[in-house]
């Protein structure tokens, strides 16, 4: 008895535990801050604990270079290093640094770009690609120097030509560049050519800095489209890095140009869908056919309505080919209504071109597909015409003024007996014909 009683004080006073003590959990470690290069350029350094966003970075560089390198003629090498620190919450930079930041450092015969980022800054991919297409212009505008300084004019490369490939290197698919270009035409508020190329940075604010890209793309678009514009692009892009800078201008657009680029731009946007009258006109100028059997033999034109009485030869057949490529391309673009229609014209140039005897009849049915749709899309028009005119629209709209001034005028003259109503009598007498 005096034994146990013994052991319970003994317990007690000690403080001995009853049930085993739970131990504390380890610290986790400390994700480390590593740097990896990009496998196809070595010169274009990554720096993160975020190996994913570490990964997509370097990716991108490749990509942006593969994009850019036959428009801007590059060589195999990546001529001016770049460092991108992509901070991450548990990175130790994160204390001193929670914005995106870049710098430019002289190492003697080269440059080096740093930029550092935030993961979570909701503009990343934008701010990461703009260091690498400012990088890959330098090696055309500093084509020819040889060392760099504190005295290096970095401005000689245009904000927005920077913006404007960056953005042409990337789809659109909200189609917020053809809204912007579109009603700031429609408005006569877009800038002109002076004020695009006088442009220094980017605006903080978001609004203003989307429009500042989407007239920066809409510039660099037009002096890239293949062809004679686009060697007159390489051209001026080469004569800055040359003894006479100012000749590079000779191949620059005129301020009439660059507003007629800007109404017709829109139709050639990446992923924009027609309307049905953008679709219809597409369709008007892409459907005649011209082609000449021989070298000295006299041009001949027909339509797709008339190419299959048109003699089968190899011309013709040629000329065929091109025209089913060209509707196709119109198709993916066009608007919902025309393509049975787009689709019907493609059968029958295909049966056409493989001497099947249904051509004849396919060719028919797309006339007549088109004829009923013009037909029932003039329908819609003309009703919502008399919507227009018959409702009180609030507000005063310019497109349909005309129609509230002939409603008004109707209204005035129905309501005066003293004078006649020829509208009235005239209208009555067509509804009675028809």
């Amino acid at each position: 008895m005096f034994r146990r009683i013994l052991l319970m004080t003994t317990l007690a006073l000690t403080g001995a535990p009853l049930a085993p003590a739970q131990e504390t959990p380890p610290p986790l470690p400390t994700p480390s801050v590593t740097t990896a290069s990009c496998p196809d350029y070595p010169q274009v350094t990554c720096t993160s604990t975020d190996a994913l966003a570490s990964t997509d970075a370097l990716q991108l560089a490749a990509d942006t270079r593969d994009g850019l390198g036959s428009l801007l003629k590059l060589g195999p090498t990546w001529r001016f290093a770049v460092h991108i620190h992509i901070l991450t919450p548990d990175d130790p930079l994160t204390a001193k640094i929670d914005r995106e930041a870049s710098a430019v450092f002289s190492q003697g015969t080269t440059m080096k770009l740093e930029a550092v980022v935030p993961v979570d800054d909701p503009n990343v991919r934008e701010f990461i690609q703009r260091q690498y297409v400012i990088a890959l212009l330098w090696e055309k505008f500093f084509a020819n120097t040889k060392s760099f300084d504190k005295h290096t004019r970095l401005d000689v490369v245009p904000f927005w030509l920077t913006e404007g490939l960056r953005e042409w290197l990337n789809e659109d698919p909200d189609r917020n560049r053809e809204s912007i270009v579109r009603r700031a035409v429609q408005n006569q508020t877009a800038p002109t050519l002076e004020e695009v190329t006088n442009w220094r940075e980017l605006s903080s604010d978001r609004l203003l800095g989307l429009w500042q890209q989407a007239f920066s793309y809409y510039l660099v678009d037009s002096l890239t489209e293949e062809g004679d514009r686009r060697t007159d692009f390489q051209q001026w892009l080469e004569g800055f890095s040359g003894p006479a800078t100012s000749q590079a201008q000779l191949h620059f657009p005129t301020e009439t140009a660059w507003q007629k680029e800007l109404t017709d731009a829109p139709d050639r946007s990446h992923d924009l869908v027609y309307t049905w009258a953008q679709t219809s006109s597409a369709l008007t100028s892409r459907e005649t056919i011209t082609f000449a059997t021989g070298k000295n033999a006299p041009v001949q034109t027909c339509t797709l309505d008339t190419v299959a009485s048109m003699s089968r030869s190899p011309a013709l057949l040629e000329a065929v080919q091109e025209r089913i490529f060209v509707l196709t391309a119109l198709e993916l673009r066009a608007h919902p209504s025309w393509h049975p229609i787009l689709e019907t014209y493609r059968s029958a140039l295909t049966a056409l071109l493989h001497g099947e005897g249904q051509s004849k009849q396919l060719f028919d049915e797309a006339k007549r597909l088109r004829t009923a749709e013009t037909a029932h899309h003039q329908k819609i028009l003309d009703y919502i015409n008399w919507f227009e005119v018959t409702r009180d629209y609030p507000g005063d709209s310019s497109l349909f003024r005309s129609y509230f001034s002939t409603a008004k005028e109707m209204e005035r003259v129905q309501a005066d007996p003293a004078h006649p109503n020829p509208i009235r009598a005239n209208l009555l007498k067509i509804e009675s014909e028809l």
